[in-house]
């Protein structure tokens, strides 16, 4: 079994957190869900697993619910969703690496500072140009893994440099917390410039849930 399927409670739970969820282990996954009057489960297992019927069933009875299926057979996964009459709704790509194989050498662009705030479900990191915000980053720990989401930056014309500042930060206060392995959940369009810098693509990630 592949590490991401071994560790998929830890890892999963810390992707919620990092979206600003809640989760709760179910059988061999987590389901997730965000805050609010309306909010809706999200059910996250590896396929094939032993749990994944029972979730897809779940799932197809709670309008709004979300299936997702973490894999290494993406076109299977989903033809395996559709026979259970769920779409799929999303399609990313789960990379993982090892903390002290990355690149944490923090280059700062002129008249940038970072800072760093720990939060109730995450850690928040951010750089700021002139006390203006331009760049963030959140990670989430767990149990020698580490989670990276929510990588965002806000001016283009700068967005390379700032955002592998953000994601030294972030690999360098994994490796301080004992966090062996990194873990995180892009866009394909993501995923080259990541391999790029040390990433391996792990497994696909394929969400669905059942049409209205």
């Amino acid at each position: 079994m592949a590490d991401w399927q071994d560790t998929l409670p830890l890892w999963a739970g810390a992707w919620a957190a990092v979206r600003g969820q809640s989760s709760v282990p179910e059988g061999s996954g987590v389901v997730t869900a965000q805050t609010g009057e309306h909010a809706h489960p999200e059910y996250i297992l590896a396929w094939p697993g032993s749990d994944a019927d029972g979730a897809a069933d779940a799932v197809s009875q709670q309008p709004g619910a979300v299936l997702t299926l973490v894999t290494a057979d993406p076109a299977a996964a989903a033809g395996y969703a559709a026979a259970r009459g769920l779409a799929s709704v999303d399609i990313a790509v789960l990379l993982t690496a090892p903390t002290n194989e990355l690149n944490t050498r923090l280059d700062l662009p002129e008249n940038a500072e970072l800072a760093q705030a720990p939060l109730e479900l995450y850690d928040l990191v951010e750089i700021s140009v002139f006390d203006h915000p331009v760049a963030s980053g959140r990670i989430r720990i767990e149990d020698g893994l580490a989670f990276i989401g929510g990588v965002q930056t806000d001016t283009p014309e700068s967005g390379g440099s700032f955002e592998a500042a953000v994601l030294a930060a972030l690999a360098d206060e994994a490796y301080v917390h004992g966090a062996d392995t990194l873990y995180t959940v892009l866009g394909p369009g993501q995923v080259a410039a990541y391999t790029a810098s040390g990433w391996t693509v792990a497994a696909h990630v394929i969400s669905l849930n059942a049409p209205a």
